[in-house]
């Protein structure tokens, strides 16, 4: 498969292992229990009339452009391009169809021009099936970190994600009941065809993808029609059942031999913008595939940092030869950046440590003291004082800005192919969960959650209850243990360096910012001598 750096190399699909390699199959195979009616294949031709849907499915097309002696052939272009015809003509229901593909040998791209006639007047349009449930067939289990197949279009300008769950229900949520709910956003619930979703509106392009890959369709132009349908089947793996479907999109299309491109490949940022513009070179609408990517929450903002970091570590791993080193290069560098925001943080975090027995005790006095006392407004400048001093919420200022960061740096391994299984030590694959030791036990989650806890024991915290912070540095870690256990590889490499490096950053805070726990805490006799508090340095 091509990488986006135009390098080739090998995939594999997720059910391999390093000693046991198996190929990427992105078609799933016809389901146990399925019947071969109730599936869709990719680029069948469908136009709403059952007899014409019936003859495309089952008769045999007049092939041109591929030879085989069996029926099957493999389509191969070594250079240039290459083009394979299709053809059906039934003298009972006058159907002429013509279905003429173009490959190319050095992109992703191919394209369909589809012609339909019948008694030689030509069809307005019909449909052309993407799908079904475009995808690594070799996933055992779907997670958070590795969603199943679903729908994802444009429609009206509009990024559309179509959960195959939802087309498969009877059931749709549309607007609100009425007038009275519409404050608090209730919706209606009204019927709708079992394994049907019509999509309304203009049409400008229409996938089926997971995590990885993807089958895109991009119409010469805007046509309305869409829908999805689903098959529900049950998959079992390792002796659990899960029940899956296998969704496909039903693209309207221009039968009067207009060109509607199609990509299959992966969901590659620097592909995906590659073949927006060849579409456009090619005389296609103007399109961003790129909006295939799922960057989910704040998706705006992680977009906008993942590519720069993506090209950071490409970079990083032009020079080192390994995206492992390319990610501990990466994130000491995030937490160099952010190491005097760190040193601030921690010099508010133990001023509110010592401050806060005082502020306890302005609370407290301010509770049981009327609104007439001529004492209260000067408690509340000593208290508004003492907050402008040693805010604790400063302490947060790192965590908050690493965030994004963190959230971009998954978006940037799920959406480079170059992360799909790029091995570094033990750990085949970087963009995937790392492999069970002893079969029960992975060592990059331990790992991260043990240092988590020590990274928060060492950290100043603005609470004064000893109980009450042990609580939180080792509760928080093992919730997020039980959150990452199957995360990425590559993403907990970046978070486990994260800490090592924010664990030796801490070490030499505390010891170059030892001096300020000589200075002693505000008096507590009273708002009227007001406590000599050294100044924040800058």
């Amino acid at each position: 498969m091509r990488r986006s750096d135009g390098t080739w190399r090998e995939l594999y699909s997720a059910a391999s292992t390093k000693d046991s390699p198996k190929p990427l199959e992105l078609i799933p195979a016809p389901p146990a229990g399925v019947s071969p009616e109730q599936l869709y294949h990719p680029l069948q031709i469908v136009t709403g009339d059952p007899t014409l849907d019936g003859l495309l499915a089952g008769r045999n097309f007049k092939v041109t452009g591929a030879t085989s002696e069996s029926g099957d052939a493999t389509v191969e272009v070594p250079s240039g391009s290459r083009q394979i015809e299709f053809a059906i003509r039934d003298d009972a229901t006058g159907l002429d169809a013509t279905k003429r593909m173009t490959f190319y040998a050095d992109r992703y791209l191919a394209e369909v021009e589809l012609k339909l006639t019948r008694n030689n007047q030509q069809l307005p349009q019909a449909s052309l099936a993407i799908g079904p449930s475009i995808g690594d067939q070799g996933i055992d289990h779907y997670t958070l970190y590795s969603y199943a197949p679903e729908g994802v279009s444009v429609v009206n300008g509009e990024t559309r994600r179509i959960n195959a769950l939802e087309v498969h229900s009877d059931r749709k949520n549309t607007g609100t009941i009425n007038w009275m709910l519409e404050g608090v956003g209730l919706k209606s619930v009204v019927p709708k065809p079992a394994d049907r979703e019509v999509i309304e509106g203009q049409v400008q392009w229409v996938g089926v993808d997971d995590t990885y890959f993807g089958m895109i369709a991009v119409p010469s132009k805007p046509i309305a029609g869409l829908e999805y349908r689903t098959t529900a089947y049950e998959h079992k793996a390792d002796g659990k059942p899960e029940q899956r479907f296998l969704i496909t999109g039903l693209v309207p299309v221009p039968a009067d031999g207009s060109k509607t491109e199609i990509y299959v490949g992966p969901k590659d940022h620097r592909l995906l913008d590659e073949a927006s513009k060849e579409i456009k070179q090619l005389g296609g609408p103007q399109v961003d595939l790129g909006e295939a990517i799922n960057f989910g929450f704040l998706g705006s903002m992680r977009r906008f940092l993942a590519i720069p970091i993506l090209f950071a570590i490409d970079k990083l791993q032009n020079i080192t030869g390994s995206y492992g080193v390319a990610i501990i290069l990466f994130t000491i560098f995030i937490y160099s950046l952010f190491f005097p925001l760190k040193w601030q943080s921690s010099r508010k975090m133990k001023k509110a440590q010592k401050y806060a027995p005082r502020m306890k005790e302005l609370q407290e006095k301010l509770k049981g003291m009327k609104q007439n006392d001529p004492r209260m407004k000067e408690l509340q400048m000593e208290q508004l004082r003492l907050m402008k001093e040693a805010n604790p919420l400063g302490g947060c200022l790192p965590l908050l800005i690493q965030m994004p960061f963190l959230f971009a740096l998954y978006s940037a391994i799920t959406i480079s192919i170059d992360f799909r299984q790029a091995s570094f030590l033990w750990i085949p694959d970087l963009a995937g969960p790392e492999p069970y030791i002893l079969a029960f036990i992975r060592v990059l989650p331990l790992l991260f959650a043990g240092s988590m806890i020590f990274l928060q024991l060492l950290t100043p915290q603005p609470a004064a209850d000893p109980l009450q912070r042990k609580m939180m540095a080792i509760g928080m870690p093992i919730f997020m243990l039980y959150i990452l256990w199957s995360a990425p590889a590559g993403l907990l490499l970046y978070w486990l360096v994260g800490n090592i490096v924010g664990f030796l950053q801490q070490l030499m805070i505390n010891k170059l910012t030892k001096s300020d726990d000589q200075v002693p805490p505000p008096e507590e006799k009273g708002a009227k001598k007001k406590p000599k508090l050294k100044p924040v340095e800058a």
